[in-house]
């Protein structure tokens, strides 16, 4: 295929699923537009407005009250890729993968990764409690289960890599519980243990609306229907975003695309890959629901399983039903969230009757099945930070985060914000999230291309961790 036809099908598809979280929200932002037409120069633009363009904005404009003009470009309604498609969950991964983290970058930054996750649940609670987010955020335990002896293993060597990393708060390894045999089995009955992490439910695009209107009263200039459809790098070091609307000059460009990245920046072709994965909302007319969200571990995706604060069940994950043609090309390299595999929406159908025990007899219906593109690296861990250095100046990146974006982008993105603003940065952020000559290298990635040809899974990672 030539690159050009590759480009077009990169950038988001005009057509999309329903999703629960968009459909049943305040639309009044969805096609939002702050002024008739775009400017015509900004000291900042900001492409995609899902969680990650948003809180760049945000931080911006509220948190670090910077008088610069930011420009906010959505190529389709607000907030219509990832973040208004996920799980609905903001699940820190804690022991998930630590044995692995540590063998590849030491116990120190594995420890990193743990505690930056567990502070981002506090940081977002504190975010939504001081500027009043109507977003229906709710502390929550997750069960996380081993439905695959093979994947059993790993788990437990994930978890006691954990529990004796000397870096890790002990107050954090006390929140996360190990059980074994029939208490593990109590709900569900496909595991031989299970482990009890802190967690916490959000309606996603709630949260980035709330942050939007607050942002937009500081000054953001919101655009949404103006896909950016090409940079183009001016002599004088400033950038040139073109639309169909117009074109904007503009002294910095953040890019905040996550799986359409490589629609406008050709070098992350190999770096990031669009993944789609499907979430189905289950709901009942019975007040009986699960007493704790649930993970359950299994090879290609995980299936997960978010408690809404209606009883209503927000079930993803289906992964077996794609591991093979067709359903596969459906589904991995591919950003076209208007269609996925009828068999995955089958999959969710009785979900809940097949598989814990408390609602056997419950009768859900699945009003809502969508699709939505997670943007999949070779590490696992998102691209953070400028590109000046990699050949792109006065550009900046925070996308890549693997399905796992939710406890981490906040503060990735306070982090990108105080570079934009040329400031040393007072937020931290682990290391392997950050740019570096190895990571902007990668050309081939093993994993993404094992995912194309056979869906496979890399060690440790199980793809999909919404």
């Amino acid at each position: 295929m030539e690159y050009s036809a590759r480009k077009q099908q990169a950038f988001p598809s005009k057509e999309t699923t329903l999703s629960y979280w968009i459909v049943e929200a305040d639309d009044k932002l969805a096609k939002h537009r702050t002024t008739e037409k775009l400017p015509e120069e900004v000291d900042v633009l900001i492409i995609g407005s899902g969680f990650s363009g948003t809180s760049v904005a945000f931080n911006m404009l509220v948190e670090e009250k910077t008088e610069q003009k930011v420009l906010l470009l959505e190529a389709r309604d607000v907030c219509s890729g990832a973040t208004g498609r996920n799980g609905g969950h903001m699940r820190s991964y804690y022991h998930h993968d630590q044995y692995e983290f540590s063998q590849k970058y030491g116990q120190e930054n594995a420890a990193d990764i743990a505690m930056f996750e567990h502070e981002e649940i506090n940081v977002v609670e504190t975010l939504v409690k001081k500027y009043n987010i109507d977003c229906n955020f709710v502390r929550r335990t997750s069960y996380v289960t081993y439905d695959d002896p093979s994947l059993g293993k790993f788990g437990l060597r994930d978890y006691y890599s954990f529990l004796n990393n000397p870096y890790i708060d002990q107050k954090v390894k006390d929140q996360v519980k190990i059980v074994f045999d029939e208490q593990a089995r109590k709900e569900h009955a496909n595991t031989a243990f299970g482990v009890y992490t802190p967690t916490s439910s959000v309606w996603p695009y709630k949260l980035v609306c709330g942050l939007l209107e607050i942002a937009i009263s500081k000054g953001l200039n919101l655009q949404t229907n103006t896909a950016v459809e090409e940079l183009e790098y001016l002599e004088d070091s400033t950038w040139l975003a073109k639309t169909q609307r117009g074109n904007v000059h503009v002294g910095k460009v953040v890019v905040t695309t996550n799986a359409y990245t490589r629609a406008l920046l050709p070098d992350f072709w190999g770096k990031i890959m669009p993944v789609k994965g499907v979430v189905s909302h289950l709901k009942t007319e019975v007040n009986k629901t699960l007493a704790t969200n649930m993970i359950h571990t299994m090879p290609v995706e995980i299936d997960y399983i978010s408690v809404r604060d209606d009883d209503s069940l927000i079930i993803g994950g289906g992964g077996q039903t794609y591991k093979t043609s067709p359903n596969r090309e459906m589904m991995v390299d591919n950003a076209d969230d208007s269609y996925f595999p009828e068999e995955t929406r089958q999959y969710f159908v009785g979900y809940a009757n097949r598989n814990y025990k408390s609602l056997a007899d419950v009768k859900f219906v699945n009003d809502y099945t969508w699709t939505g593109c997670m943007g999949f690296t070779e590490d696992g861990f998102p691209f953070v930070g400028d590109l000046t250095a990699y050949g792109r100046p006065n550009m900046f990146i925070s996308a890549g985060f693997t399905g796992h974006g939710m406890p981490r982008i906040f503060s990735c993105s306070k982090y990108l914000s105080e570079l934009i603003l040329g400031k040393k940065p007072t937020t931290s952020i682990p290391v392997p999230f950050k740019l570096s000559i190895e990571r902007m290298s990668i050309v081939d990635s093993p994993y993404l291309d094992s995912l194309v040809e056979k869906c496979g899974t890399a060690p440790g990672l199980n793809c999909g961790c919404k």
